[in-house]
């Protein structure tokens, strides 16, 4: 039996001006608030989720706070903080959380410091709001590293991911989910965010994303088009204090007969920048931004005062 998480569900980032942020994310790029608290501002997606994005005050620069994934029960959260711990990184005891969403589980870090958690039984909403073309999840989250090998070592060894893909620079893995990638890391100078990439519906709604971007001013940086390795579409942006962000959609469904291919299966012909061959180059600002987001220092904490009892219903009440 494969132990794994299922998904990455949540990211929680730090930004200067979470207000003005949330309002992008509500106005343009189309989540709903469900919860605030003590500044920070939590919003969900179409799926059933709690939060996908939670938006905390920056004490310093905007920073990547921690990435949250979900488990299928207690067991496999406990069995996961094992490997974890076995690794020898900073890592908390898994208990009932003191959290917006509440839930069981564990934050820990990875060898280079980025901040994870998993998490089981949080409070989940009924799926679905608005139209078609909000965001649904996250789809994936891109990381940058001098040593992607390190990190894709650490996520195989002790979240139970295994390698899908390789292409170029870019490392695909797939967790205990049907969706070809839910972390990829990429080959790069510095340790930074590549981006985060969210769900839409189809081509479509990510058309429909991208139009309305561009009407609120947010021009596309690179897209729209269609990757070949896990063949999905995109369009990828700067968003509010150029927070590089993708609508993505059509990610392929893959199982355990999926068979791996490498950078020579993956490569383009010269000139050819995606599948369609339509697309043109990204452009600069999308390669200066991929290295403006670093990782926030000591955040593995997750449950910091740990309670032994859930958050009350009045922190988990949409806002």
């Amino acid at each position: 039996m494969r132990i794994s998480v299922k998904s990455v569900q949540s990211v929680e980032i730090e930004m200067a001006d979470p207000e003005r942020a949330a309002r992008f994310y509500v106005d343009v790029w189309k989540l709903e608030i469900v919860a605030r608290d003590h500044g920070s501002v939590y919003l969900r997606g179409t799926c059933d989720a709690h939060h996908i994005l939670a938006i905390h005050p920056a004490k310093g620069p905007g920073a990547v706070r921690r990435t949250v994934m979900d488990a299928a029960n207690r067991d496999v959260v406990d069995a996961l903080h094992a490997r974890v711990a076995a690794t020898g990184v900073a890592v908390e005891n898994p208990g009932l959380l003191d959290r917006i969403g509440g839930g069981y589980g564990f934050g820990f870090e990875d060898p280079e410091g980025r901040a994870f958690a998993v998490i089981t039984d949080d409070v989940h909403h009924k799926p679905g709001f608005g139209s078609s073309d909000h965001p649904i999840k996250i789809a994936h989250i891109n990381f940058n590293d001098p040593q992607p090998e390190n990190l894709v070592s650490f996520l195989v060894e002790a979240l139970g991911f295994r390698v899908s893909d390789r292409a170029g620079r870019q490392i695909f893995l797939n967790c205990d989910s049907p969706d070809h990638s839910s972390i990829v890391v990429c080959g790069a100078p510095w340790r930074t965010l590549n981006h985060l990439s969210f769900e839409m519906k189809d081509l479509d709604a990510v058309m429909r994303g991208a139009g309305r971007m561009i009407d609120a001013g947010y021009p596309i940086e690179w897209g729209p088009g269609r990757h070949g390795c896990a063949h999905n579409t995109f369009a990828y942006f700067a968003g509010p204090e150029e927070w590089p962000l993708e609508y993505t959609s059509d990610v392929d469904q893959i199982d355990d007969s999926y068979e791996y291919h490498g950078p020579e299966y993956w490569a383009w012909p010269a000139g050819r920048l995606d599948h369609w061959g339509v697309t043109p180059p990204h452009t600069a600002r999308w390669k200066r931004l991929q290295d403006l987001y670093v990782f926030a220092k000591d955040a593995y904490r997750i449950n910091p005062h740990p309670s032994g009892e859930r958050l009350s219903a009045s922190n988990t009440q949409n806002a």
